[in-house]
C-alpha cells in the first residue's frame, strides 16, 4: 500500500461562453474543461422538455423548433 502513487487530477475547468439566441430561446454554452468539447444546453422532448446538454449545435436548434411548436 505505501508504493501506490497519488494520481494527480489534470483537467481543468469549464469555460462559460456566450449565450446564443435561436427563435427567442437562449442556447446556453460551455466549453467542457476535462475534453474541450463545446456543449450547448437544450429544452429535450425526449426527456419531458428538461434542459439537456449536446455537442451539436443544429441538434440544439432542432429541439429549439420542436419546443417553440409544442401545443
Amino acid at each position: 500500500m505505501k508504493n501506490q502513487k497519488k494520481l494527480k487530477y489534470r483537467g481543468g475547468p469549464s469555460e462559460i461562453l456566450e449565450s446564443i439566441t435561436y427563435e427567442g430561446y437562449k442556447i446556453k454554452s460551455l466549453k467542457h474543461g476535462n475534453t474541450g468539447h463545446i456543449l450547448y444546453k437544450f429544452p429535450s422532448k425526449m426527456h419531458g422538455w428538461e434542459p439537456c446538454w449536446t455537442v451539436d449545435l443544429q441538434t440544439a436548434k432542432n429541439g429549439i423548433e420542436k419546443y417553440n411548436q409544442r401545443s
